[in-house]
C-alpha cells in the first residue's frame, strides 16, 4: 500500500546532501542520542549505520533450518554494502531456540538494548509470539521470514510493527490440500504439532480437504518436541488412509521411523515447510514423500552464494530467500525514508514493497530511490506486496519431492496464491 505522506517525506529527506550531514558534526553527540532512542546509530566518521538484528534458530527444533536463514541475511548485507548507499549495514545474529527455552526473549532484549533499527524475527510462529509484545512495544519493526500462523495477522496488536515475507498458512494450507485433492486422495489422516504453527496449518488443510469432498479420517495432535510417536502413528494409520499429512519440525525424524516400522508407503506422505529438508543421509528413507514450502525455488547462483556464506552445502534452503528479502526491504525503507531509525523503516516498508516501479535488487532499487522514484521491490522470494496487515498479499507455494535414499528433495513445481 502506498502512503503519500511517507513517500514525500522520504523524498525530502533523501535530498539532504552528504555535505549537509557533515556540517552537523558539531552536534553529532545529540544526533547520536536521538538516533539511539529511536533505533538508529552512527559511526565514528559521521556516516549513518543501519543496524539490523536477527533472531534465528541455532539450537532447538528448527536448528536445521537456521543456517539458510542466517546465510540469506548475511548475503543481503553484502549486497547492500556493495551498492555503497549513504549508510553502512550491519547484521547481528542471535539464537531463537524454541519454546522449551527463553532464549528468544534474551536475544530480543540484547538486540533492543543495542538500538537495532529492525529485526529479522524468529522462524517459528510460536517463538515469534514469545517476543511479539517485547519487540512491538519497543517500536522496532520486525519481519519474520517463516512464521506462518494466521493469528499473527493483527496490526492493532503489534502497532503496525510486525511484517512477514512469508505468506500465512491460509495460502500454504490451501495449496497443500489442493495438491492432495489433485492426486486423487479420498481418505486423509493428519498428524500435527499442537502449537501455533501446527494448529493453524491443520485447520486450513482439513477445511480445504473437506470442502473438496475428501474425508479426514483421523486428525491427531502431538506435543512439540515429543520423541515417542507409537500411539499417534497407530491412531493415524488405523483408519487405513490413502494419504497422511504430517505437520512438524524435526519431530519428523521420530515419526518417519515409526511409519517405516509400520510398513508405510511414503508415496502417500505429505509434509509441510517445517519438516521439508529435515531428513538426510542415515535417516529413514522416505522416497516419494511430497512437501509444500512457501516461496520460490532459489536460483542456482543465489544457492551458491548461500552455501559459500555458510561454508558448506546447506541441507535445506527453506526461508533463505525470505530472510534475504527481509533485510533488503529494511534497507530500502531506510533509503526511501532518508534515515536509519526504526520509525522511518516501519513507515516505509509497505511503500517500497508495492505500488511503484518494479526492481529486483538493492542496487537497482536504491538508484531509483535516489532519483526520487517510488519503488516496488520484487525479491528472491518473489513479489512481496505488504498489505495493511503486514502480510504478503501474493505468494508462490513450491512443491518438493524426495527422490533418493539420502532423502534428497527436488523441486517439482510451484503455484501462485493470492489472499
Amino acid at each position: 500500500m502506498t502512503h503519500a505522506s511517507s513517500v514525500s517525506a522520504g523524498r525530502r529527506a533523501r535530498n539532504l546532501a552528504p555535505a549537509t550531514l557533515r556540517a552537523t558534526a558539531a552536534v553529532a553527540s545529540l544526533a547520536l542520542l536521538a538516533a539511539c532512542s529511536s533505533g538508529g546509530s552512527g559511526s565514528d566518521d559521521g556516516s549513518s549505520e543501519l543496524s539490523i538484528g536477527a533472531i534465528l534458530p541455532q539450537t532447538g527444533s528448527l536448528a536445521l533450518l537456521g543456517p539458510a536463514a542466517i546465510a540469506g541475511s548475511e548475503v543481503a548485507i553484502d549486497d547492500i554494502n556493495a551498492a555503497k548507499p549513504d549508510f553502512t549495514a550491519k547484521l547481528t545474529v542471535k539464537d531463537s531456540g524454541d519454546t522449551t527455552t527463553d532464549i528468544a526473549s534474551s536475544s530480543a532484549k540484547s538486540l533492543l538494548s543495542s538500538n537495532v533499527s529492525g529485526i529479522v524475527a524468529p522462524e517459528s510462529s510460536a517463538v515469534v509470539k514469545t517476543v511479539f509484545s517485547q519487540i512491538s512495544n519497543a517500536k522496532v519493526p520486525f519481519i519474520s521470514p517463516a512464521a506462518t500462523d494466521p493469528s499473527l495477522t493483527n496490526p492493532n496488536q503489534s502497532g503496525g510493527y510486525f511484517f512477514r515475507t512469508v505468506p500465512s498458512d491460509l495460502l500454504q494450507g490451501q495449496a497443500l490440500a489442493q495438491r492432495i485433492v489433485s492426486d486423487g486422495k479420498t481418505k486423509v489422516s493428519v498428524l500435527y504439532m499442537n502449537e501455533a504453527y501446527g494448529t493453524g496449518l491443520n485447520e486450513q488443510i482439513t477445511k480445504t480437504l473437506e470442502a473438496n469432498g475428501v474425508q479426514v479420517v483421523a486428525d491427531v495432535p502431538f506435543t512439540p518436541n515429543s520423541t515417542n510417536f507409537n500411539a499417534e502413528v497407530g491412531n493415524v494409520l488405523s483408519p487405513q488412509p490413502d494419504a497422511l499429512v504430517v505437520i512438524s519440525f524435526d519431530e519428523i525424524k521420530s515419526i518417519s521411523a515409526v511409519l517405516q516400522q509400520n510398513g508405510f508407503d511414503f508415496n502417500n506422505f505429505y509434509g509441510t515447510d517445517g519438516n521439508n529438508g529435515i531428513l538426510g543421509k542415515g535417516d529413514p528413507d522416505i522416497t516419494g514423500a511430497q512437501f509444500s514450502t512457501p516461496g520460490v525455488n532459489p536460483e542456482d547462483d543465489f544457492r551458491s552464494r548461500l552455501e559459500e556464506k555458510n561454508g558448506k552445502a546447506l541441507q535445506s534452503t527453506s526461508y533463505a530467500a525470505e530472510s534475504y528479502d527481509a533485510v533488503i526491504l529494511m534497507a530500502l525503507a531506510a533509503a526511501q525514508g532518508g534515515d536509519t531509525t526504526a520509525a522511518t523503516i516501519q513507515k516505509n516498508l509497505s511503500t517500497v514493497s508495492s505500488g511503484g516501479t518494479k526492481c529486483t535488487s538493492f542496487e537497482e532499487c536504491y538508484k531509483l530511490v535516489q532519483d526520487g522514484t517510488d519503488i516496488d521491490y520484487d525479491g528472491q522470494s518473489g513479489p512481496i506486496n505488504f498489505n495493511d496487515n503486514g502480510d504478503v498479499s501474493e505468494a508462490s507455494i513450491s512443491f518438493y519431492k524426495t527422490v533418493g535414499p539420502d532423502n534428497k528433495t527436488d523441486w517439482t513445481d510451484q503455484q501462485s496464491s493470492t489472499l
